[in-house]
């Protein structure tokens, strides 16, 4: 598959779940991120969408703000709103899978296979290692919640991008693209789900065995 065939993919990937979402109902969807958006998030974050998320969200802009917990808190919202979110909290957001997993590594988990070599008895030096390690896995997008989808090393990627649910070192496949996520999380999420065979993200996805 060539580049621009990818890119074609790609869109007609993120489309699919931008009109199954919207079918759903389960979210307000304001108008799609436009290129000069994209532009800017991707100059202001580092980041580089993949073809299918980049489409997704120029389909519509999903936000759902719950109501605080408490009085005085910032409304919530699971969905990264990327055109009026505080920058610190995005930023935070795609930090967290990198900081989560370190925290788990902290508290004891190294990863089996000796990926890693030993680990150092210390849990400073274990945590130190680690950041070294994680420096050079790919970047995780925030898609919705603890979801993610992993960033692109440039517009023209590969469709079907694996959807990924990364909560410390405890990651499972959740879709083998974006339309299944979809379908998954809000559609029908007691269906008995494959796991995804065409798509692996480096480390991440051998987390999930």
């Amino acid at each position: 598959m060539t580049g621009d065939e990818a890119v074609r993919d790609g869109v007609r990937a993120g489309a699919r779940a931008a009109r199954r979402l919207a079918e759903l109902g389960v979210c307000t969807l304001e108008p799609g991120l436009s290129d000069a958006e994209f532009d800017r998030i991707e100059a202001e974050y580092g980041i580089v969408f993949t073809a299918d998320h980049r489409a997704f969200l120029a389909a519509g802009l999903p936000v759902d703000r719950a109501a605080p917990r408490e009085e005085g808190e910032s409304p919530r919202n699971p969905w990264p709103d990327w055109r009026e979110g505080d920058p610190e909290q995005i930023r935070e957001r795609l930090g967290r899978p990198v900081e989560e997993l370190l925290f788990s590594v902290e508290h004891g988990w190294w990863p089996p296979g000796g990926r890693w070599g030993p680990r150092p008895a210390d849990p400073a030096e274990a945590v130190a290692a680690a950041r070294v390690a994680l420096s050079s896995v790919p970047a995780l997008i925030p898609l919705y919640s603890h979801r993610y989808l992993a960033a692109g090393a440039g517009k023209a990627v590969a469709p079907g991008r694996v959807v990924l649910s990364v909560v410390g070192a405890d990651t499972i496949h959740y879709g083998r693209d974006l339309a299944e996520w979809v379908d998954r999380e809000f559609g029908d999420p007691d269906r008995a789900w494959p796991e995804p065979a065409r798509d692996r993200v480096p480390f991440w996805s051998d987390l999930a065995g």
